[in-house]
Parts: structure tokens; sequence; C-alpha cells
């Protein structure tokens, strides 16, 4: 038995461990489904079916290396560039500069491939000969048990590699990990020890990390270059998994459990039905431990049978669905190292603000810039800190019903709790006029409750720009980097953090003409991209988590998320990388990523007379 790790949970640590945006290299950076096609397009060109790959292409071009990329870049078009952009169409209009990007780095990728195997022609082998030797792998999913002497258990690695291709000078295997976009190249000897460990049973296999960015930049690495890496990844992943007694590093300090709620028979009896229905479908489960039963599902960890990878267990949750008979299919997820299946609980409980508000840090002269984002299934507190580089600026997506207004309502009360008008200012934008109405008369508001309606949201955000520029002044006079260290610093001249919260910003971009939406999201991009060392944060929400609302130089900065129940699951993958937002329970029922893999969570809720308690006191 052992904890599962998917690579891309090891990836997106390297990622905030090498400054998340602001530690990106050189190149634009990629929509996420663009960065998508041009993996699908790779594998279409270098594939093993003969209607679309290189072949029969470089076949009929002239025997000049200048005609092969030319004509290869024709049939890439054709074959899968045009017919993917059609697909995709709705998520990728107004993204034409990315687009621009994207087939700029496909055309690179055309003059690499025709490159490769033209030096295996020049040396008399054929088109197809050289194809069939170099490209004889795609696509490749893997796994790899990894022990270690100072783990409680062993760790399962697994995640899918791009290609394993035979280098043509010397014969050797190497794994191919393809990049589009930004690329920093201290980052590259991460990715490409991560993958190298993967692999495992090719120690001698090089690796190369191409990124096209949209130029193409190849980087070799050789065993002994990664072997030092490799040892710093291993010890990442045992922490990323839980089996060792440090904390890892990517969770935010929590409240422990209190009352942990029980598993009742009942919940048992779900958890064999669950068993006994994913066994007709040839699943083969195992409850391992007890069940955990939250506020609003059961959550049982379960062990696979020899052979059964994560991604069976979810290919068949819809149909398991109607055995269960619940309001919505199971969720299934690797949690700290472990499948864990979610099921609804029948007998869901409220979280109580009230019942929690013991729990939130002591009002204090500073105050705080921690607050509750919801209750795990254990009964714990996962909390964000508006001072960390992760949780600075938050992007909440959920449709009518799910919660989304109820979490920003918490999410103020907590703030509210725990500060006074010294160390917190509210800036409150509601275009529907629904919202905040609560808090127009909060002591803590930097000005009143915006209705965009009655006046210029603009003029309102030019302000706020102003000051973050007068506060980066203030701190490079005082030579210190953030907030917090100023206030350290300065007891007698603090500042506050100021918390922008939109409740559903889609309306306040659309509310003008293309000029003044490309002016607010240009404001709005600059608050997120300077606004946290200044103490000044952004919370957005919106019902359409579309490329259209959430742009790309936006959708960058926005780093925290918060997925309410979504509408359909590319709007899940948009807020935070995968589908399962849209298999929520509505009611405040949570997905919460910053870094690492997505947490299940419920919101607290508060009630009108909570609120009006807390802002009497």
């Amino acid at each position: 038995m052992s904890r599962l790790i998917s690579v891309s949970e090891v990836r997106r640590s390297l990622y905030w461990a090498a400054g998340g945006p602001q530690g990106a290299g050189a190149g634009e950076p990629t929509e996420a489904v663009l960065g998508t096609l041009f993996h699908s397009v790779f594998a279409g060109i270098t594939g093993q079916d003969e209607r679309s790959n290189l072949v029969r292409p470089l076949e009929r071009a002239d025997a000049r290396l200048e005609a092969w990329v030319a004509i290869l870049i024709d049939h890439a078009y054709a074959w899968h560039v045009a017919p993917a952009l059609l697909a995709h169409a709705g998520p990728l209009r107004d993204r034409t500069r990315a687009v621009l990007g994207f087939w700029t780095a496909v055309q690179s990728l055309c003059g690499w491939l025709s490159g490769v195997l033209w030096e295996q022609v020049q040396k008399g082998a054929s088109i197809s000969e050289a194809h069939a030797a170099v490209f004889f792998r795609n696509e490749q999913e893997v796994t790899r048990e990894l022990t270690d002497p100072r783990w409680r258990e062993p760790v399962t690695l697994y995640g899918r590699i791009d290609a394993l291709l035979r280098q043509p000078a010397t014969g050797v295997s190497c794994l191919v990990e393809l990049k589009t976009g930004r690329a920093a190249p201290e980052a590259d000897v991460c990715q490409a020890a991560l993958y190298h460990l993967i692999h495992g049973d090719g120690v001698d296999a090089h690796v190369a990390v191409v990124a096209f960015q949209p130029e193409a930049h190849e980087r070799l690495f050789t065993p002994a270059q990664l072997a030092e890496a490799e040892v710093r990844l291993k010890a990442l992943v045992g922490r990323l998994a839980g089996v060792v007694e440090t904390e890892p590093l990517h969770v935010v300090p929590r409240t422990p459990p209190e009352g942990r709620p029980s598993a009742s028979d009942a919940h048992r009896r779900l958890g064999e039905r669950l068993i006994e229905a994913f066994a007709e479908f040839g699943i083969g489960l195992r409850v391992e431990g007890e069940p955990m039963a939250g506020p609003t599902f059961v959550r049982f960890f379960m062990h696979a049978g020899h052979g059964v990878k994560p991604k069976a267990v979810q290919g068949v949750a819809q149909a398991v669905w109607t055995r269960i008979h619940t309001d919505q299919a199971p969720q299934v997820s690797v949690q700290q190292g472990r499948l864990a299946i979610d099921v609804q609980r029948p007998d869901r409980q409220t979280v109580a603000w009230a019942d929690l508000r013991p729990r939130l840090p002591k009002r204090e002269g500073g105050g705080s810039s921690r607050f509750p984002i919801g209750v795990a299934v254990d009964g714990s507190l996962r909390w964000a800190d508006l001072g960390r580089p992760e949780n600075s600026h938050f992007l909440v997506a959920g449709t009518a019903g799910s919660g989304k207004s109820e979490w920003l309502r918490a999410m103020i009360a907590s703030l509210l709790a725990v500060n006074s008008p010294e160390s917190l200012r509210l800036v409150l934008i509601d275009p529907k006029r629904t919202a905040f109405v609560s808090f127009e008369d909060a002591p803590a508001l930097l000005r009143p409750v915006v209705y965009p309606s009655d006046e210029d949201v603009l003029a309102m955000f030019d302000t706020l720009v102003q000051e973050m520029e007068d506060r980066y002044r203030v701190l490079a006079d005082h030579r210190v980097q953030d907030l917090g260290a100023y206030n350290d610093k300065m007891p007698a001249e603090r500042k506050p953090r100021i918390v922008i919260v939109c409740d559903e910003f889609a309306d306040l971009l659309m509310a003008g003409d293309r000029k003044r939406r490309q002016e607010t999201e240009t404001r709005m991009t600059r608050l997120g991209q300077k606004g946290r060392a200044a103490g000044i944060h952004l919370v957005l929400a919106t019902q359409q988590p579309s490329r259209r609302i959430v742009t790309g130089p936006l959708d960058a900065n926005l780093m925290a998320r918060v997925a309410l129940k979504v509408a359909r699951e590319i709007e899940s993958q948009m807020v935070i990388g995968g589908g399962s937002a849209a298999t929520l329970l509505g009611r405040g029922d949570l997905l919460f990523r910053d870094i690492g893999e997505p947490v299940r969570l419920q919101s607290p809720y508060v009630t009108e007379e909570e609120l009006g308690v807390l802002l009497r006191t």
C-alpha cells in the first residue's frame, strides 16, 4: 500500500517555489487551452496514424530542409491546428495575440521536428525509418513507486511523459518535456529531474526540455546532471504526500480539528454500496480505515486493486452515480497521497460562522490578514493569509445557488472580526446592488459601497492605483519589501490593508464599451501585479469564469482560487485546472486551490443577525 502523488502537483509546487508568475522566464504567458492544443499537435504529427503524421507530407516534399519545414507547416495547419481552433473558438474569442503566439510556436515545432529527421535521412535512413527510430513513444502514462527509509510508507508518483525519443547521434533514449510560453532556465533542471525520476526504469535516459517561446529553445540533461536535483525532488514528493513528519511546504497553518464528526452506521453502509457499484464496472476497491463524515459529504479513503489507476476510478464515477442515488456523482481525487472518494452526505449539516468565530485570531492592534476559507472533512479550518504571495488575490467562481455571495460575506465578516479600521479598509463593489447591502454602515469601509451604475468606477480604480504607487514610494524610503515589514518597523505610522471585493465583476466589465472594459482590466491587472507588497488585495467573483472575462494577465495574478459549484466542466478547468467543481453540491460546497491539489471545504454561513452584532462591536 502506498500514497499517491501526481506529477502536476509537484510541478505546481515547483512553480510557486520559483516565484509564481513573477518568477517566470522570458516569453509570453500561455493560455491553458492553447498549451493543451500544442501538445495535441505534437502528438498528432509524430504519432503512428499515417493519415495525420509527418511521414507522407515529407515524402512528397523536395529533398531540401526548407521544403520539409514548409510542407510540414501546411500539413500541421490543415490536419491539426485549424480543426482544433475551430473546436475551441468560444474560449479563444478575443485572444488573438495568444492564438498568434500559439501558431508561431507550432511553426517553430515543425522546424524543430524537420531538423531532427533531416539529420537521419542524410545518414541514409528513409523518412519512415527515421520516424520509427526517433519518435517511438508519445503521451506515455507512467507510474513509479518511491521509497525512503525516513518515510512512513511508499509513495506512488504518477503522470504523463510528453514523448520518449531515441537520440539520432547516440541512440540513447531521451525523455522530452515540451513547454510553451514563458520558461525560466533555472526551473528547467527541476522539471527535467522530475521526469527522469518518474521514468525510473531508464536510468541512462537523458531528458530534453524544449521550450517554444514561441521560438524553440532546447536544453539536454544527462542523469549525472540531474542526480542532485532528484534527491531534493524526492524529499519534496515525500512532504507533499504527507509521509514524513515535516509539514508540507504548500499547506498554510490550520486550526486543529475540534470535535471531528464520527462516521455512523449509515455512512459505513454507504461505503459498502459504493464498493459494490464500482465492482459492477470491474473496479476493485476496499475502504482503508474509517470513513470521514464532513458537514457536506462523506470521504472514503480507498485502496485500489493491483493495476487500478485513479483515472480509471474517475472514469466510471458517473456510471456509479446511478447506483448510489445521490444528487451529484461521487468525486474521485487524490488527497494526501491516498485515493479518496467523496459521496454526498444524506444528513447534510450547516457550518455556522458564529460557531467558528471563537477560533478566529484575537483582535489586536496590528490586526490580522488571515481568514478561514472553510471547514475540511476532518473538522479543521483551512486558512488563507492575504500577506502570502499565493493568497494575495482571489478568483471566486460559482453559479446561482452555489453560495458564492455567502462565501464573500463570510470572508468579509471574518476579516472585520479580527481587524479595526486602523488595520483594514474595505472597498466593496456591487454591480447587482444586492450582495453588500449589509455592510453599507461598516466602519472599515474606505469609501461607500460602490454601485457602478451610480458612479465612475475608473476614477475609483485610479485612486487605488495612486495609493498603491504612493505606498511603494514609502516602502522604498524605509528600505522594506512589503506592508507587513513597514508596519513592524513603523508601528506609529501603520497603514491598513485595503481589500477590494467585487461580487460580479463580469457585470462590471460588460457595463461599458470595449475601450472602457480594457481600461478597467488594465487598472485591475496593475493592482494584481503590484498590490500585494503594498497591502492592496483583489477578491473578484463571477458566475462566468471564462477566458473572455478572466483574461490572461489578470488570470495570472489571481493566484488563490475558490470554485463553488459551476455549470460546466470547462469553467471548472478555467478556475482550478480540473472538472470536479461541476459536481459540487452547492450551498457553500467548494474547492480551494493555491499551491498543490484542490482541497474540498464547506464554507461557513453568516446570518444577518450575526452581521448586525459584528458591525456594532
